[in-house]
């Protein structure tokens, strides 16, 4: 079974409900497992900046565990080998067409990823979906479709008239929501 967890974004905030969602990516891992770090998306940062910074994060949520943090592979046919050998996989926020187009390139990636632990905030978490609404640029587009739904992150209530947009953007299918530092988690 394949664990998705998505989040709404602002995780680098170090706050409950962010401690809840990476206690949630690790809490069925063993003490040595690999997390697969995702940062495609994240545009002029420095990715093992980032990877310091989430070993950190994971290190404050889970000090007994010895967690090994990979970085992804920039090449496509390695970041498949990573994803095999990861127990889990964890996508930062940052621009999501970026994120999408690489992994369009992954044939069959439900089933690549299959079994894993599947964590993404913001980018991470909207490229999951059938559609979704980008905060960044202000547009409404076409995501993996590993689920059914078209999602909004770093949604509150100021942003309704961005979701009625949504609700009518594609098919009329299921729209969710999701609060900055709140997840949600769908297994299947």
């Amino acid at each position: 079974m394949t664990k998705y967890i998505l989040h709404g974004g602002a995780s680098k905030y170090d706050t409950d409900d962010n401690k809840k969602f990476f206690r949630e990516i690790i809490t069925s891992l063993s003490d040595s497992a690999t997390i697969l770090v995702v940062c495609y998306m994240m545009e002029g940062k420095n990715w093992d900046e980032v990877l310091e910074a989430d070993k950190k994060t994971f290190l404050n949520v889970a000090p007994n565990k010895n967690l090994n943090l990979v970085l992804a592979d920039k090449q496509t046919s390695a970041f498949i080998g990573q994803i095999k050998n990861a127990d889990a996989i964890y996508m930062h926020g940052g621009n999501t067409h970026v994120l999408k187009e690489y992994l369009d390139k992954i044939a069959d990636l439900k089933n690549v990823w299959r079994g894993k632990i599947i964590a993404g905030t913001s980018a991470g978490a909207l490229v999951l979906g059938e559609y979704y609404y980008e905060n960044d640029d202000d547009t409404y587009n076409v995501g993996l479709g590993i689920f059914p739904f078209k999602l909004f992150c770093h949604y509150d209530n100021e942003k309704s008239d961005k979701l009625d947009k949504l609700k009518s953007f594609g098919d009329d299918i299921e729209v969710r929501t999701i609060a900055e530092q709140k997840f949600f988690i769908i297994e299947q």
